[in-house]
């Protein structure tokens, strides 16, 4: 992930053309001699306090020896090089360092002006790209410990308002079930209390229609006397009628008128 060596590798080719071949102190640092290489760049940077190249030297040869915090300070004072290559070079370090400390969001910031000075650097590029992944897998790591952290915290507040809202429910039932039994017996008693009225009424209704079906059966029998009544004397006309006719018959029957001629 870490990829110096193509940087000090142009560096020191940058330091050849700039007659530093002569200190041999990037020679040491290829060896791995890199305690002697420092002192060696201490030396250069005594007697030429702002050069650059010297303080990116030391920063390599500071962080192959593992001491990375005085290796980012070099590297921070060898960003003032005019060269936009070195400077991206200084920028790509400061980066990769912030990268291996877990500070993928400030390792970004780096990657990103190191690519600003040199778009064509595909380290930079990959290391951006790990930065971003490496910032979106803390995010998600941090997201989900403040989830569980909050759970637990959710369930302790919660539980009282659960209860409450358990006792509160259990309330609400019982009214209703109170009102329903208040609403039943009402009910029962409006029915009742019809249930007396419309007795009486039938009742009183029972007690009219009885006269009136006497009245009736009086009437029936009246007209029924008065029809046989009528039959009755249309029979006796029938008979005196055919009397009559019989007297008639009897004597003009027993009077024969002879002719004495």
């Amino acid at each position: 992930m870490i990829k110096l060596l193509p940087r000090l590798t142009f560096i020191l080719l940058f330091f050849s053309l700039l007659a530093f071949s002569k200190d041999k102190p990037a020679k040491l640092i290829e060896k791995g001699n890199y305690q002697e290489a420092i002192k060696n760049y201490d030396r250069i940077i005594n007697e030429h306090p702002e050069w650059p190249q010297a303080h990116f030297g030391k920063g390599v040869a500071l962080y192959k020896s593992q001491n990375t915090e005085e290796a980012a300070k070099e590297f921070e004072q060898s960003i003032a090089a005019k060269d936009n290559l070195q400077k991206s070079a200084a920028y790509y370090n400061l980066g990769n360092i912030l990268l291996n400390s877990g500070k993928p969001d400030e390792a970004l910031k780096y990657f990103r002006k190191s690519l600003e000075l040199n778009p064509r650097d595909f380290e930079a590029k990959h290391n951006f790209e790990l930065a971003k992944r490496m910032l979106q897998q803390q995010q998600q790591q941090q997201d989900q410990q403040n989830q569980q952290e909050k759970d637990p915290q959710d369930q302790q507040q919660n539980q009282p308002k659960q209860e409450n809202q358990d006792q509160q429910d259990q309330k609400d039932q019982q009214n209703q079930d109170q009102q329903q039994n208040q609403q039943d017996q009402q009910q029962k008693e409006n029915q009742q209390q019809n249930q007396q009225q419309q007795d009486p009424n039938q009742q009183s209704n029972q007690d009219r229609q009885q006269p009136n079906q006497k009245q009736q059966d009086v009437e029936q029998q009246q007209e029924m006397k008065k029809q046989e009544a009528a039959q009755l004397l249309n029979s006796l006309k029938q008979n005196q009628k055919d009397m009559m006719k019989k007297r008639v018959k009897v004597q003009t029957g027993g009077t024969k008128k002879e002719k004495d001629w």
